[in-house]
């Protein structure tokens, strides 16, 4: 449970923070980041409260280790020099805090914070698509000047940005070398003298890679996942979807969760990690709770989507999903949970839709929509202008923005009962999106 906020106050010596939910940065038994009434990150680890600070390099770096914690965006960064350390921690694309290490505590405070959850990364680059730019600042009288250093593939790159009063100039370099050690050795100078002109560490971003980059071993769990083979009949079809969805929410805990399996108790840090553990949220999504730990045993008779309602009532899949993968706002409301998928009868007056039109749209009025994210083209409808002996109906995409159907409906013969096209956009869904979930799964250390 989160601490309060008279509790991270008493973790800064009494002394002013950050008001309301802007002090949290991170926050578990071990550790909390947080910010001061400047809005300078401190952090409390261990019993020590290490306050904002920024420690000057005493040399060139021999070796760095860069770790993140990736579904908050945290990073933990060690700087090794030849009679100590130097650890930077905070948000990536936030300000940082610094403070000296002993060598001799270096493994061990690397250890610490992959038991937290952090992936190790290589000290330029997070993954082969995923490098690490540095960004040191000065602010003088008049004068902004901002530093970024990064190394892509064997290439060196820089961009210097000095802003003098109204006044903005930029300069970009890309130097190539014969191989990335000869880069990194470079880029390690280049930190260096720029920290020797007064400049300091003031953030951290993770850009994508235009270049071949090495790959750090992985350390997320590898989790087996049942292999997907089509069900013989509809209903099956509407069990088998919600049993893989079940196995994700399960398997692969982080950076998703499927509304009906939540307790909202029990679930809470899981919900809060997420960033839906408001009140809000919970009132919204109050009636989808748990939905799915008691089915109600129903027979497999009617329409597919009838069977579904009556099972199962409604899905709802939040997910921290990768671009690759399409999303909307539970509700069309900010708060409600960004969804992959939302399957829900009885959220959507399209009738009403329908009589309001300048140019009708021959069967919207009698149409049902059943999916989430219905203002941003994400939705799907049922057009009930024919249906099949079964008594599925044909499934169209919806835009209420530009509402449409084709101007004869689906031949019965032709329409793919809803539990096929449920499964089928699971399976699809859970392809795109399981290679970025293991990668946010803690990773594994000893």
């Amino acid at each position: 449970m989160a601490r309060s906020y008279s509790a991270i106050r008493e973790l800064n010596r009494g002394r002013a923070i950050a008001p309301g939910d802007r002090v949290r940065v991170w926050d578990v038994p071990e550790e909390c980041w947080f910010y001061d009434s400047e809005n300078r990150l401190q952090v409390w680890t261990r019993e020590t409260l290490l306050e904002f600070n920024a420690m000057p390099a005493p040399s060139v770096a021999r070796q760095r280790h860069f770790l993140v914690l990736r579904l908050e965006g945290l990073f933990v960064e060690v700087a090794l020099y030849e009679d100590g350390a130097i650890c930077t921690r905070g948000m990536l694309g936030g300000r940082v805090t610094q403070s000296r290490v002993r060598l001799s505590d270096v493994d061990a405070l690397v250890l610490h914070y992959g038991r937290l959850g952090f992936h190790s990364g290589l000290g330029w680059n997070v993954s082969s698509i995923r490098l690490v730019r540095r960004e040191l600042r000065v602010t003088q009288p008049g004068l902004l000047r901002s530093e970024t250093v990064s190394v892509d593939g064997v290439v060196l790159h820089t961009v210097s940005v000095r802003v003098a009063g109204l006044e903005k100039t930029s300069q970009e370099e890309r130097t190539p070398f014969a191989t990335r050690e000869e880069a990194l050795v470079a880029a390690e100078q280049r930190l260096f003298n720029l920290e020797q002109e007064g400049l300091s560490a003031f953030t951290c971003s993770t850009p994508p890679a235009r270049e071949e980059n090495p790959a750090p071993p992985s350390q997320s769990p590898w989790v087996e996942l049942s292999s997907v083979a089509r069900p013989t009949t509809a209903h099956e079809a509407v069990d088998a979807a919600v049993a893989l969805l079940t196995e994700l929410h399960h398997k692969l805990p982080v950076g998703h969760f499927v509304v009906e399996l939540i307790d909202p108790t029990q679930d809470r840090a899981r919900l809060e990690r997420m960033g839906y553990g408001s009140e809000f949220f919970r009132s919204m999504q109050e009636k989808r709770f748990g939905r799915w730990t008691k089915p109600e045993a129903v027979e497999a008779a009617g329409s597919s989507f009838d069977y579904f309602t009556r099972r199962y009532g409604t899905a709802t899949w939040v997910a921290m999903a990768p671009s690759n993968v399409t999303t909307h706002l539970s509700g069309n409301v900010s708060g409600g949970g960004s969804c992959v998928l939302e399957i829900n009868a009885n959220e959507y007056n399209v009738k009403e839709l329908a009589e309001n039109l300048d140019e009708p749209v021959p069967g919207l009025a009698q149409s049902l929509v059943f999916h989430g994210g219905w203002h941003d083209g994400a939705s799907f409808l049922f057009d009930r202008r024919s249906q099949t002996p079964e008594g599925e109906y044909g499934i169209h995409r919806f835009n209420e923005n530009e509402p449409e159907l084709p101007e004869e409906p689906t031949a019965p013969e032709q329409i793919q009962p809803f539990g096929f096209w449920l499964f089928e956009r699971v399976v699809a869904i859970r392809e795109k999106l399981v290679p970025a979930l293991r990668e946010l799964q803690p990773p594994v250390v000893p």
